[in-house]
């Protein structure tokens, strides 16, 4: 795993200057006859073991502050699931993970349902630094860093174990590394889910029941053209306005994993959901590079290695959770319909080709390379 650059190092060396900036710069010697610094300095040559002693307890005083400072961590991680939500899990299991490693040294707040901001501002504030620690969608992560979208292709991934193979790989460094200059580095590849299409309209089976149906679909140029491939009206809406709008009739239908359907209540003005899996929806976990650099060598460590295990284990809680949320849906009378997605695949494979022009081919084609091995 690629680790930050160690700028950190110089930038905490003012903090011990800082720390004694305060002091007098020449200690007045105790002596009552004239040319007193002169007469202190000779007594300084003469008892060496008395200045050794002084620098001594300036050294410790100086690792008495470094380690205070050291101790003193405190992050807030946003996201914008909501509290029932796995984001919600994973991340407080995060925050207990790096809590205990460090014992009890960094303190990791965790703040669901977009409390800290919508997305959008809440990925330009990682960015600045107003903002630690954030799980974005791979989608909103595309305004800042176009090659993200290669991850919301359809159908480039038919399972969630297909993706974490790929990103725990050369393709994850490779999108860790077009990260570089936006102020935000990739600490986790964490799940999202795959996502499925819900309406009010009809049991949809095969593309053409798509036929000019509005559809909430995320900004991102990649779901516009995915759903004018299969014939349907994409409109772009913000997740936090997506079930007024589907509850006004603003839109039809919309796609997300079983875990947002469930969580955030669209069964309620959803009336049909159809098992499509079409688009990988990812969750990188980003991290303001200035705040992990300030961190001590530990503290860095320790968060780096709890966010990338917590990739793995993420991907376990999706996967064990996804049966039983499609029967829950089920059981709130959501009409749960399986389908055959070869139609689905064939109407959207143009969209690969044509987006194989605009983001980084050679990415895309060792994805298809590693998945048909």
């Amino acid at each position: 795993m690629k680790r930050p650059r160690r700028r950190w190092i110089r930038d905490r060396r003012p903090l011990v200057f800082l720390a004694f900036s305060d002091r007098p710069a020449r200690m007045s010697p105790p002596h009552k006859k004239k040319n007193n610094a002169r007469l202190y300095a000779v007594q300084q040559r003469k008892n060496p073991m008395k200045l050794f002693s002084t620098a001594s307890i300036l050294a410790a005083s100086a690792l008495l502050v470094s380690a205070a400072h050291a101790q003193d961590v405190t992050l807030r991680l946003g996201h914008t699931g909501a509290p029932t939500h796995h984001y919600q899990t994973i991340s407080e299991l995060f925050a207990e993970t790096v809590k205990e490693r460090s014992n009890g040294e960094i303190q990791i707040d965790v703040y669901p349902a977009d409390q800290l901001g919508k997305q959008l501002e809440a990925v330009e504030g990682t960015m600045l630094g107003t903002q630690d620690i954030f799980l974005v969608s791979d989608t909103v992560l595309s305004n800042w860093v176009p090659d993200m979208g290669i991850l919301n292709l359809p159908f480039l991934f038919s399972s969630l174990d297909d993706v974490h193979e790929v990103l725990e790989g050369p393709v994850g460094d490779q999108l860790e590394a077009k990260m570089e200059g936006t102020g935000a580095v990739v600490i986790g590849w964490w799940m999202g889910g795959l996502r499925n299409i819900t309406n009010n309209v009809q049991p949809i089976t095969d593309p053409s029941q798509l036929e000019d149906v509005k559809i909430r679909v995320p900004e991102g140029e990649v779901f516009v053209e995915t759903f004018k491939a299969m014939g349907a009206n994409p409109v772009v809406i913000s997740f936090g306005e997506l079930y007024s709008a589907l509850q006004l009739g603003t839109a039809d239908a919309q796609e997300n994993p079983p875990a947002h359907i469930l969580t955030q209540k669209f069964y309620e003005v959803q009336a049909y959901t159809s098992k499509t899996a079409h688009i990988y929806l990812g969750s990188p976990l980003i991290m303001n590079e200035a705040m992990l650099e300030s961190l001590s060598e530990k503290h860095r460590e320790i968060i780096l290695t709890a966010a990338t295990e917590m990739a793995g284990v993420h991907l376990k809680m999706v996967n064990d959770l996804e049966d039983a949320q499609w029967a829950e849906l089920a059981e709130l009378g959501n009409q749960i319909n399986e389908v055959d997605v070869a139609p689905f695949r064939e109407a959207t494979a143009p969209v690969i080709d044509m987006f194989k022009e605009t983001l980084d081919a050679d990415i895309i084609e060792e994805i298809q390379t590693q998945l048909a091995d």
